[in-house]
Parts: C-alpha cells; sequence; structure tokens
C-alpha cells in the first residue's frame, strides 16, 4: 500500500511541475484538472490519479529517442508527443549542436518542415511543434528555416543538403495511425542520424538545463500570432519562408531532371498507354505527385477524391500504408470506376510508394510488394542508365529485402551492397559509395521506400513515383505490363520467392529467449527439419558470421537490435529480428528457384519450408506468439 501511495504522489508531483513548465494552456489545463480530481477524491484508485499515473509513469520515464527521432501519440506528459517535449527535445538537439560545433567557424543552421497531423482536443498539432523548434533553435542565435505549408519528408531530406543545413527536422509519423505524431532528425549530409550522434543527442535532451524551458515559447508564440491576425504572412504567422520554400522545392524538381531519370518515351504505338490513378491517403503527397508527373513529362493522373486532400483523422484509412491489407481498396475500386490501370500510392508524407495494377483480362489486382517494386525499378535505372554511365554503378538494399538485386548485379557486372535494415544504413552507404566515385542508382528496403537515381539519401516516393510512371508508360506502349515485365526479369535471373511476417510479441524477454533459443548455446544449428544449413549470421553481440574466414560480420552488430539470418543450401534464406518500433517479432524468409522451375512451384517449395521453420525455430506456442489473424 504504501509503496501504491508513493507511486501515486511521485505522479502528482511530477504532474504540478509539467504542467507548470508546459507552453500549452490547453495540455496544461488538463493536467491542472486531473491534479485537482485526483487530490479532492482522495482515492488511490480515482480515474483521475489512474490518468496521472499513466500519463506520469515512475521513475521519470519519458519518450525515448532514437535514430526515428521521436514517435508517439500526441497526449500531455513526458511519454506523448506535446509541446513541452518538442521544446525539450530541440533545447537538447540545439545543445548538443552548439557543444559539437564549438571549435568550427562555419554557422549552425537549421531546416524544419512538417505535415498536417493535429489532435483538436489537446491543441496540438505538426505545425505547432515545427514553429516551437524554429523558436527554440533561434533562441540560440541558430538561423533556423521554416518551410511554409505542409511539405512531404523528401523534400525536407532535400532542403537539408540544398541549403547546406547543419540539421534538419521533419516533423511527421509518416503512415502511423492518427493519434500519433513524430519528430524525424537529419544531419548535415541529409541523411538521417546515426550511432553515435543518435544517442549523444538523446543524452543531451535529458540535461536539466534543457529540460526546463529556457524562456515562455508560449507567449512568444502567442505574439506572433497576435501580430499576424492580419493576414499575408505565410502560413505560420511569419516564422516561416514562403519564397524559400517554393525555391528548395523547384531546385528538388530540377535535381531530378538533372539525374538522368526523366526518359523519353517513343509514343507512337499500336497500343494504349497506361491510365494511373493516385492517392495520397489523406495525406500531403497530392502537389508533388502533380509535379513529379510534370517534370517526368507524363500526362496527368486522376487523383482518388475522397483521400487527396490532408486530412488528420485519415477518414476512410485507419491505417495509412500503403502495405496494410485493404489500403489501397478505396483507390483500386475508384480505378475500376474509371478505367485506370495502375494505383499509385503514397503514405501521408510521401516518403513511401505503393504500387498495384488491374488486369483487364482476369479483372484481378496485382499489389506489388515492396521486394518486386525495387525488382522493377532496378533493371529499368540499369537499363536506362546504368549501362551508358562512365562511373561504376552500385545499388543497396537492406537485408531483410530481396536477393535478386545482388543475382542482377553478378550477372550485369554492377556492384551490390546489402545493409542493416533501415535507410539510414541504406542513405549512408549511399553516400558513402558515392564518395568512392560510385553512381548509386537504387537504394531500396523491402517496406516500399526507395531512392532512386542519388536525389536524396532517404527514401523518395515522389521521384520514384515518376521513375514508375515511366517504366509503366514505356512497357505498355510495346503490349507488356509491370507484372508481364516482373515476369520477364525473373525468367532473366530467377524467381525470387519471398513470405514476411510477424508475430505480436508484448514480451522483450520473450524475444531474447527466442533469440538464444536460436543461438543453441553458441551451436548454431546445421539442420532445421530436413533442410540443411549453409550458414549463419548473428547480428547480435559480438556477433558471429560462419561465412567469414574470421567468422566477424561486415555488418554492425548491436545487443539490443540483434538479428539472425540463416542461409540454407536449397537457396533459402531466413531472417528473424525484432522490430524497433512495435511490438512485433518479424520474419523474412525467400527462396531463389532453381532452374526450370516455375514461380508457383518455387512459392509452393517456400510455404512448406515456412510452416517448418517458424515451428522449429520460434516455438509460437510455447513462447505465446500470437499471429497478426488473432489481434
Amino acid at each position: 500500500m504504501a509503496s501504491t501511495e508513493k507511486m501515486a504522489t511521485e505522479a502528482v508531483l511530477h504532474a504540478k511541475e509539467w504542467s507548470q513548465n508546459d507552453p500549452n494552456p490547453v495540455t496544461a489545463a488538463h493536467v491542472k484538472s486531473l491534479i485537482s480530481a485526483a487530490e479532492n477524491n482522495g482515492s488511490s484508485t480515482s480515474s483521475a490519479l489512474q490518468e496521472l499515473q499513466c500519463l506520469f509513469p515512475p521513475n521519470n520515464k519519458r519518450i525515448g529517442f532514437g535514430t526515428a527521432g521521436l514517435r508517439s501519440s500526441m497526449s500531455p506528459g513526458p511519454l506523448g508527443m506535446n509541446d513541452l517535449v518538442v521544446v525539450q527535445t530541440a533545447q537538447g538537439l540545439a545543445s548538443y549542436l552548439i557543444q559539437t560545433s564549438k571549435d568550427s567557424s562555419i554557422p549552425i543552421t537549421a531546416v524544419v518542415g512538417y505535415d498536417h497531423r493535429a489532435n483538436s482536443e489537446f491543441s496540438l498539432s505538426s505545425k505547432q511543434f515545427a514553429m516551437y523548434t524554429k523558436l527554440v533553435f533561434e533562441s540560440k542565435g541558430i538561423s533556423c528555416t521554416l518551410l511554409d505549408g505542409y511539405v512531404a519528408t523528401p523534400i525536407l531530406a532535400f532542403a537539408v543538403g540544398n541549403i547546406g543545413a547543419s540539421v534538419g527536422i521533419m516533423v511527421t509519423a509518416s503512415h502511423n495511425p492518427k493519434q500519433d505524431d513524430g519528430y524525424k532528425v537529419y544531419w548535415g549530409d541529409g541523411c538521417q542520424i546515426r550511432p553515435p550522434i543518435d544517442a549523444e543527442i538523446a543524452s543531451a535532451i535529458l540535461e536539466t538545463k534543457n529540460l526546463k524551458p529556457w524562456m515562455d515559447y508560449g507567449e512568444q508564440l502567442r505574439t506572433f500570432e497576435r501580430a499576424a491576425s492580419g493576414g499575408g504572412v505565410g502560413e505560420c504567422y511569419g516564422l516561416s519562408n514562403p519564397e524559400r520554400t517554393r525555391m528548395i522545392e523547384d531546385a528538388y524538381n530540377q535535381a531530378i531532371r538533372d539525374s538522368g531519370l526523366v526518359v523519353e518515351l517513343d509514343v507512337v504505338s499500336d497500343f494504349k498507354p497506361p491510365s494511373f490513378a493516385y492517392t495520397a491517403m489523406h495525406g500531403v503527397g497530392l502537389p508533388y505527385a502533380k509535379r513529379s508527373f510534370e517534370t517526368f513529362g507524363l500526362p496527368a493522373f486522376l487523383p482518388v477524391p475522397s483521400q487527396q486532400h490532408p486530412d488528420a483523422n485519415f477518414t476512410t484509412v485507419p491505417f495509412p500504408n500503403p502495405e496494410e491489407k485493404g489500403a489501397l481498396d478505396e483507390a483500386m475500386s475508384f480505378a475500376e470506376q474509371n478505367n485506370c490501370d495502375i494505383v499509385l500510392a503514397n503514405d501521408p508524407d510521401a516518403d513511401r510508394l505503393g504500387v498495384a495494377e488491374f488486369n483487364k483480362v482476369d479483372g484481378k489486382w496485382t499489389v506489388f510488394t515492396g521486394d518486386q517494386i525495387g525488382s522493377l525499378l532496378g533493371h529499368w535505372l540499369w537499363e536506362t542508365i546504368g549501362k551508358k554511365s562512365e562511373q561504376p554503378v552500385a545499388m543497396c538494399a537492406s537485408t531483410v529485402s530481396s536477393k535478386i538485386l545482388s543475382a542482377m548485379g553478378q550477372t550485369e557486372g554492377f556492384l551490390f551492397e546489402e545493409t542493416l535494415t533501415g535507410f539510414k544504413w541504406i542513405g549512408s552507404r549511399a553516400l558513402s559509395l558515392q564518395n568512392e566515385g560510385y553512381r548509386v542508382l537504387l537504394g531500396y528496403e523491402e517496406a516500399i521506400g526507395f531512392s532512386c537515381g542519388g536525389i536524396i539519401p532517404d527514401k523518395d516516393g515522389i521521384s520514384a513515383l515518376g521513375v514508375i510512371a515511366t517504366m509503366a508508360a514505356a512497357f505498355y506502349v510495346e503490349g507488356k505490363t509491370l507484372a508481364t515485365h516482373l515476369q520477364e526479369i525473373y525468367l532473366l535471373y530467377g524467381e525470387f520467392c519471398s513470405n514476411n511476417g510477424y508475430f505480436r510479441c508484448d514480451d522483450p524477454a520473450i524475444v531474447k529467449k527466442i533469440m538464444e533459443q536460436m543461438r543453441n548455446g553458441g551451436k548454431y544449428f546445421d539442420r532445421v527439419g530436413t533442410y540443411e544449413v549453409d550458414s549463419v549470421r548473428d547480428l547480435g553481440s559480438p556477433g558471429y558470421d560462419s561465412q567469414a574466414v574470421d567468422k566477424k560480420p561486415t555488418l554492425p552488430t548491436s545487443s539490443s537490435s540483434p538479428m539472425i539470418t540463416f542461409r540454407f543450401k536449397n537457396g533459402c534464406v531466413a531472417q528473424f529480428r525484432a522490430s524497433g518500433t512495435e511490438p512485433k517479432f518479424k520474419y523474412y524468409i525467400e527462396l531463389r528457384g532453381q532452374p526450370g522451375e516455375t514461380r508457383d512451384e518455387v512459392s509452393k517449395r517456400l510455404d512448406t519450408m515456412v510452416k517448418v521453420m517458424l515451428e522449429e525455430l520460434l516455438h509460437p506456442s510455447e513462447n505465446g506468439l500470437i499471429t497478426p489473424s488473432s489481434l
């Protein structure tokens, strides 16, 4: 009982301090009302006190700052995305920039963008978070460009390099559900932050001097709001820079033109060119998609009316990720009604791209996986740019993506490199390869993230959209489709069939147990069921790769986010890891077919093998793993 009372007292004290520092009068008032209700009730089981204990947990626990920066639901308290958390984060980031640049004569500069996410109940929004970030930076003399209006994440990533900023911040939760928002940080190379920078920034945020606002930012923002009441000062009370925003967007599209991605097509044909439907999934992508089509010289697409404008409630798509089952249903229905051949879908911040194609012969849709889109892009970019390149060509993909680019590179003579999962690794490796003299034509991850032509070292659904549409136009005038051309690629390099999925796992201890079971006390399995293992790679700490002479993996290792890969003698590669952002244990299993084997035959062999592997290696029932269909 004493412990319960102590926790309740700590929550109330923490909440009082929080509400005093919170620049947002709405969230501050909400917390104060909970405090008053809890103190007046006097019961340890009161709903107000219980909510306070959820918002203000013991030991000053707070939202973690990692590779993706911040991401959480918009709510009061240290675990949520709110004005005070953003101020604290911006102060920590500003302090870190100042500390690490103290011996440099180059001025520190920043650029900030935001999307349309908002929570009307608590008066929280991406726009407000972005404005507070600018106020914090400029309070310390850091010049900060706030992009005007909703922008796509690729534009922010491009802006960092375009204006030579020291850091970039994109306020977005990408494809997360509507209640979430996020704070994504890019370093001066235009790539997402990576170790050790992320951990060093996280430490700076937690310094006592950075947890209390340096000034009354709320009042400062309200002063700007009052001064801007007459209008004519842009979207952010005069804090944003409309002219510079347009210049950056112009430069981005010029970079696409300069990259070689824009290909002139022979339009004289007996075959009908494809027609496109486009969905922004209630996000910010529509104006950027339109301009991408213009830049690539393509005829206009038809936007899906119900999903074309920014909508913070994501009315028709509760999980606005083109990968989610059913997420493209509305767009595909619209496409059929309007006789469109292809659906192109950006996620809400337009850094990912989904593609679906309608077969008018059998009336069925093909929703392409990220690996299939990556295969199409890799082959197209090699054929249209790579073969003519005076520089050596390279492509990259995450280790959990398909190995088809590796097979393609071996056949065609370009360099392929795999990286750890996540675009911070893909983008940073692409930058290194560029510095080594390579022309990096593609970086991709199976989670429908693609970087084409080296425009930015991050996933970019805007330029990828133009490349896919151009490719489709070229194939259609030859009497082909994306699906038939993909099959031609498989005939050239072999059938690659994948079976990717996950189990829900809420207990980190179970994940650790599964990983240790797969390690088998350091004597890694040489057989799973009847399938012989050729080699094993373990990217946990200290790491192991049976293929390497010194038994050490070439990819970085991590004790906090390990991944184990089994390579089988029949050509199958199976990889297992826990998600870093969700309570999921993921698996990525791919089988390369034998010469002359059909795709159906490979797929059936893979399905049989997957059942054996999941049971033998993960023991789902024993470990209490939950299948998605059971959720």
